[in-house]
């Protein structure tokens, strides 16, 4: 590759050179338009068919006869070379670098990686640059490659030492289905150039296993299951079944059901991927499903739900019996009032009259009786 690119690079110069001595050139003034997304030139003369390259690989076809390359996406941060050369006629090669860097690539963000999971979320991870200074920071935007508007990633993970590397986007359904993730570093004392990746959501995500749903009885068993997803719409399924002490066998599928006659007991898994994609989802865990109880088993439970019908109607039947009697026995032995003893309040009134009779005399007597009474 290196010596593809020296030979792509010095045919560049070249053919710049020649341009400044040889004004028949049909291609002049190779340059990028940004913001109109297409690689130019000046065009003299007739030429015939004119391809464009991005590193070597070739991506489109010259346009509006031959006058410039639409790109629908164009790198941000990562130095490229794009070329251009004709299908017929001398051989002609000419290129450019785009974009410029500015900074140490080795302080800029690495290894970025994205990826849609849990249906909702877009995920984007990276590592500190090995030659970063010790203030950098990270921050990363998405931008819309129709309107190049940008809007900063808000939920944020760091490393030990306080730095970006992780952050997460909620909600991917509301984001466009095909993004450009930047990373832009910043330091004081540097300048930290940007890494960007362009992304199509629907091939970055990370399926989830189903979860399955089985109804089934000793002839039939059908099992469904559901896969959530914003970006994806048609799956693929690979869903494998074992019966009983049986080999494991698969079957693949394009519809979320099937159905197993004369299923028995029998073990399932699933793993899913998109329609036109290529990653699958790690398989679901194992789920077991008793679709044969047999006939000791079904009169069992036919016993048991007797055996609690009757245990109820008993309890029942006991509560009624008890609430009865005592109701009865009330009726029968009603409770005795109290019934005072003429006799013994006669007494009692008897000897509270002796008392205060007894009283009233001793507060009859002279208090000079009693003294003399006293001294005797």
């Amino acid at each position: 590759m290196a010596l593809v690119w020296l030979t792509v690079f010095l045919t560049s110069v070249s053919g710049l050179l020649q341009s400044e001595e040889d004004p028949n050139l049909p291609i002049k003034n190779l340059r990028m338009e940004p913001g109109e997304r297409r690689l130019t030139w000046d065009l003299h003369g007739n030429v015939p068919e004119i391809l464009c390259f991005i590193n070597s690989k070739l991506i489109t076809k010259a346009t509006d006869n031959n006058h410039y390359c639409q790109f629908h996406v164009l790198p941000l941060c990562e130095l490229k070379n794009f070329t251009i050369s004709l299908t017929k006629g001398p051989p002609f090669l000419m290129g450019i670098q785009y974009p410029l860097q500015e900074g140490n690539p080795g302080a800029a963000a690495q290894r970025l990686d994205c990826w849609v999971h849990d249906a909702d979320f877009l995920t984007c991870s990276w590592e500190v640059g090995r030659e970063a200074p010790s203030d950098v920071q990270y921050h990363l935007y998405r931008q819309e490659l129709r309107t190049h508007r940008e809007e900063e990633c808000p939920h944020y993970d760091t490393d030990d030492r306080g730095k970006h590397v992780r952050c997460r986007f909620n909600d991917v359904s509301r984001l466009p289905k095909q993004l450009q993730i930047l990373v832009r570093g910043t330091s004081h004392g540097a300048t930290i150039p940007c890494v960007d990746r362009s992304v199509e959501l629907s091939e970055i995500e990370r399926l989830s296993s189903p979860n399955i749903t089985a109804t089934c009885n000793k002839s039939y068993s059908m099992m469904e299951w559901k896969v959530s997803s914003h970006v994806n719409l048609r799956f693929e399924y690979e869903l494998q079944i074992q019966k009983g002490s049986n080999p494991a066998y698969t079957e693949k599928l394009q519809e979320n059901f099937f159905q197993i006659h004369n299923p028995g007991n029998y073990m399932a898994r699933l793993k899913v991927k998109g329609f036109f994609r290529n990653t699958w989802s790690e398989w679901s865990a194992p789920q077991y499903f008793v679709c044969d109880l047999g006939e000791d088993s079904q009169q069992l439970n036919c016993l048991l739900t007797v055996l609690v019908l009757l245990g109820t109607l008993l309890v029942l039947g006991l509560a009624v019996v008890l609430c009865g009697r005592y109701s009865v026995l009330q009726k029968l032995f009603p409770p005795i009032p109290h019934m005072k003893d003429p006799i013994t309040d006669n007494l009692q009134s008897s000897k509270l009259v002796a008392w205060e009779a007894s009283r009233a005399s001793w507060e009859d007597c002279p208090v000079a009786e009693v003294q003399v009474l006293g001294e005797t």
